[in-house]
C-alpha cells in the first residue's frame, strides 16, 4: 500500500491508482478467504485485473476529455430508438419533434424519410435545445439544421450545436483557446447566447439560416 501513496504523492493520474487500489484490496481479501481455492482464486483475480484494465481506460478517456464529442450523423427514428438516445416509440418521438422538443430533416428534398441529427439527444442538449427550437419555430426543417451545423463569427466560428452542448463535434479539429472558454461556461450561460444568436437571425431579415 506504501508503493500506492508514494504514486499519489508523484501526481499518478488518479483514475488509474483508485481502481488500482481497489483491486489490491479485493486481491488481498481473496488470498484470506479462499486459501484452499487456488485455481478459483487465480480466476477471480484475472476477471480483476482484466475489469481494472478496462476500467482505467474508460477513466482515462474522462480525464482527457476523450467521448465527449458530438456526432454528425443522422439517424432514422427506428435507429434513434434502437440505440437507447431516447425512451419513446416512433411516434412519440415524431410528436416531440412536432412539439419542438427536438427536430428532424427530410434529406435530398424529398417529403418522406425524415431523419434526426444525432447530436442533439447528447447530453445536456435535451435538457436545452427547446427554448431555442422555439425561436426557429417558423424555419424548415433544412434551414433550423443548418443553423445548428454552420460555424459563426459571433461564436467564435463555433456551431450553435457545439456551442449549446459545451462539446466540439467529432470532425472539429483542435480547438482555440477561446472556443474552449466558450464551451466551458454554465450550461444555462450557453443557452441564453445561443438563444439571442439565432433571435438575431430570426430576425434580421436576412436570409442567414442555412
Amino acid at each position: 500500500m506504501d508503493n500506492w501513496e508514494n504514486e499519489l504523492d508523484a501526481g499518478t493520474g488518479w483514475a488509474e491508482q483508485l481502481v488500482e487500489r481497489f483491486t489490491l484490496e479485493v486481491s488481498d481479501h481473496l488470498e484470506a478467504s479462499m486459501p484452499q481455492q487456488q485455481q478459483f482464486k487465480r480466476v477471480a483475480i484475472a476477471n480483476i485485473r482484466r475489469a481494472l484494465s478496462d476500467s482505467i481506460d474508460s477513466l482515462k478517456g474522462k480525464e482527457d476529455g476523450h467521448g465527449s464529442t458530438l456526432p454528425v450523423a443522422r439517424l432514422k427514428a427506428a435507429q434513434v430508438i434502437s440505440q437507447g438516445k431516447v425512451d419513446m416509440s416512433p411516434a412519440t418521438l415524431y410528436r416531440a419533434a412536432d412539439q419542438g422538443r427536438f427536430y428532424c430533416t427530410t434529406p435530398g428534398g424529398r417529403s418522406i424519410g425524415k431523419v434526426f441529427p444525432a447530436w442533439q439527444f447528447v447530453d445536456p442538449v435535451p435538457e436545452l435545445i427547446a427554448s431555442v427550437l422555439a425561436v426557429l419555430a417558423d424555419h424548415p426543417g433544412s434551414e433550423v439544421h443548418a443553423f445548428w451545423v454552420t460555424a459563426a463569427e459571433q461564436l467564435n466560428e463555433l456551431c450553435p450545436a457545439e456551442l449549446l452542448a459545451g462539446k466540439p463535434f467529432d470532425t472539429r479539429g483542435q480547438l482555440h483557446p477561446n472556443q474552449q472558454s466558450l464551451l466551458a461556461l454554465p450550461a444555462r450561460q450557453r443557452q441564453q447566447k445561443v438563444k439571442e444568436f439565432a433571435a438575431r437571425q430570426s430576425g434580421s431579415g436576412a436570409d442567414v439560416i442555412g
